[in-house]
């Protein structure tokens, strides 16, 4: 259908009212299709013969209807607007990002344990994120306490995730000096 006008005086006037409703529904992203709509019509005027309401007794009164503020009335109270631009496809391609927070084993080299205490020495240099002085850090214990997550402020998840190799109660202390993540943690 066109941007016609409809006019009341032809034949096909119903017709054009119902293709206008239905392209003003996709418009507004609602997949209404013509039949949907003469049944939603048809509940509508079986509902007023329900009421009362004679739609030919209205007909006979000078009743003035412009079709084209009307559907823009319905769209408004629909939350629409009319005519609704089309969307437009966008696509974006993503990087394929390294996994951070792969678990790392410590390195046995770099435990020491002395009666129920763990020294732990972990060398956090490398770890872009984490400055000298571990500003801004938080460690905690994860996977049922055998894992150590290195959290860093204003990040969602662990920057990186170290493997203990066995189950700790709690972090005694840490501090971070030069880079190097010193630890006593209990077990």
């Amino acid at each position: 259908m066109s941007d016609e006008k409809f006019t009341p005086s032809g034949d096909d006037w119903e017709e054009q009212l119902v293709e206008q409703l239905t392209k003003m529904f996709q418009d507004m992203g609602m997949a209404i299709d013509t039949n949907t709509l003469r049944t939603m019509m048809s509940q509508i005027q079986n509902q007023f013969d329900e009421m009362g309401i004679d739609p030919e007794k209205m007909s006979d009164g000078k009743i003035e209807l412009n079709l084209e503020a009307t559907m823009n009335d319905l769209a408004k109270m629909m939350g629409g607007k009319f005519p609704q631009k089309e969307a437009v496809e966008v696509e974006v391609e993503a990087e394929d990002t390294v996994e951070e927070s792969e678990l790392i084993p410590v390195n046995e080299d770099d435990i020491f344990i002395d009666q129920n205490l763990m020294i732990l020495t972990i060398d956090c240099s490398r770890i872009a994120e984490i400055d000298d002085a571990g500003d801004g850090v938080e460690i905690i214990l994860t996977n049922d306490k055998s894992v150590l997550s290195l959290m860093v402020e204003g990040r969602p998840r662990p920057v990186k995730k170290y493997n203990l190799g066995r189950v700790v109660t709690s972090i005694e202390e840490w501090s971070i000096n030069n880079g190097i993540l010193d630890m006593t943690l209990n077990i």
